[in-house]
């Protein structure tokens, strides 16, 4: 009897993962940036915020039906036509568009209900002090990768852009081509063969393939010895390309993996060829020519798009379902034709809230583990500075050093949080404040400074003011 498909890919996938360990957001309403530093403030309270960039759900583009390529039809299609697809006619030839869309529509929707879990365990968005915020816990206690999708056309900058997130937040930048081209020239990879055969021949590579090595390649770097920074946020590269990439993702990533949406690099065709053009001066690339480079363009047109606006339905599902009215899943446009500068201005603000999510997260935490007394979990999260500083050189115990920092345990937070304001510089650093009543009924103005270390967001000082 025939295997199905599913146990054919997990049995792919797992013979794939023997090479290595396998395991298993919303902007802030207001936002300023500050005249020192590249810091971004998010204050209470907050909400989501509109994308200068919304695809129509109606929008025509040729999606290929079973048995059908993209290939083969970029071939047929004269350049006039490369980039609006034809829609389809009737029998007495007239255009009927309207079945075109209905049909794309449908087709979304069922995407994008199919993905309504890819944000893995992670919580509906919760409230710190007027700020929303998703509650990270349940990724770091199941040790599951932080993933953003990078996706745009080619020349749209992602290269670029990506480069410079790795640089500011510590992130992982994987490009699926990458790790295809690297695995299909390893002895010990068992399906090396089959890979480098479908990269000749320009062939898809079968997703679960795909899949597997991007699990290996993101076990090994969370495992990496030695790394200054912990909890790191994966941005996977040119990935999901169509809705077989979507399906294989949802049916073998969930439990490793949280995706915490996907930044959409957004430029019109002639941009994208005058840079081509330019970069192809230098490059070295043999796609970098026009030919190509339409014929990249097209597939993301016809077949990237699509996705991306399933994620977004994806996105107002998961709003719709929360009793908040917010996501989990944040899918952020970004114009694509401005300077590198300009660009990247609007990278670190969708990066901050992303981030941001992590540094509440631990700030909540810490404060649990201080109303509770929990003295272990105080320690994990403060760093080893912060508890040999000031006076506190002298405690022999952790519990002095919790006494010095916090006051006697009965006198705790409480839960009752204020006019929180989270200022983040340069990626790595950031400052919470916030009005916190104690359990003796006494208001103050807290700020914790944090800093980005090997076991994740750590607290590095701590100072109060009476109100």
């Amino acid at each position: 009897m025939k295997p199905s498909r599913g146990a054919v890919s997990m049995a792919i996938i797992a013979s794939t993962l023997n090479l290595g360990l396998a395991r298993g957001f919303n902007i802030a309403k207001h936002l300023s940036r500050s005249s020192a530093g590249n810091t971004l403030t998010f204050r209470g309270a907050a909400t989501s915020c509109s994308t200068p960039f919304r695809r129509s759900l109606h929008s025509t583009c040729f999606i290929p039906t079973d048995g059908e390529s993209s290939s083969s039809k970029s071939s047929s299609s004269s350049s006039s036509a490369l980039f609006s697809a034809a829609p389809a006619a009737t029998a007495s030839g007239a255009t009927d568009t309207t079945s075109v869309n209905d049909d794309q529509s449908n087709e979304i929707e069922q995407a994008a209900r199919k993905a309504l879990t890819i944000t893995g365990s992670l919580p509906p968005p919760c409230d710190f002090g007027g700020i929303s915020y998703l509650d990270t816990s349940s990724l770091t206690e199941n040790h599951s990768h932080r993933v953003l999708f990078i996706l745009g056309g080619p020349g749209a900058g992602k290269g670029t852009q990506s480069e410079r997130i790795v640089n500011t937040y510590k992130c992982v930048h994987l490009s699926v081509g990458d790790l295809l081209r690297s695995g299909a020239e390893k002895k010990d990879y068992p399906h090396a063969d089959m890979v480098k055969e479908c990269l000749v021949k320009g062939q898809i590579v079968p997703v679960e393939l795909s899949l597997g090595l991007l699990r290996i390649a993101m076990d090994e770097k969370a495992q990496e010895a030695g790394s200054e920074f912990g909890s790191r946020i994966f941005l996977v590269d040119g990935f999901p390309r169509n809705y077989d990439n979507v399906e294989g993702w949802m049916e073998h990533m969930p439990s490793y993996t949280s995706v915490l949406g996907s930044l959409v690099y957004n430029c019109p065709i002639e941009v994208l060829e005058a840079r081509i053009m330019t970069r192809a001066e230098t490059s070295g690339r043999s796609d970098d020519n026009l030919d190509s480079a339409r014929r990249r363009f097209q597939t993301f047109q016809t077949q990237t798009e699509p996705v991306v606006r399933a994620l977004e339905m994806t996105e107002e599902l998961q709003a719709e379902g929360n009793s908040s009215g917010e996501s989990q899943l944040h899918i952020v446009n970004i114009d694509g034709t401005g300077t590198v500068e300009e660009v990247w201005d609007e990278t670190e603000a969708a990066m901050n809230a992303y981030v941001k999510n992590d540094i509440l997260t631990a700030n909540m935490n810490l404060l649990k583990a201080i109303e509770g007394g929990n003295l272990k979990d105080f320690a994990a999260l403060c760093d080893e500075q912060l508890l040999v500083e000031s006076g506190s050189k002298t405690k022999k115990s952790i519990a002095d050093i919790f006494e010095w920092y916090e006051g006697p345990i009965s006198d705790g937070a409480s839960s009752s949080i204020s006019n929180a304001k989270v200022s983040i510089q340069d990626g790595i650093k950031a400052l919470v404040s916030y009005d916190r009543t104690t359990k003796v009924g006494k208001i103050i103005r807290e700020t914790r400074e944090w800093e980005h270390g090997p076991t994740g967001w750590m607290c590095v000082s701590v100072r109060r003011e009476d109100l």
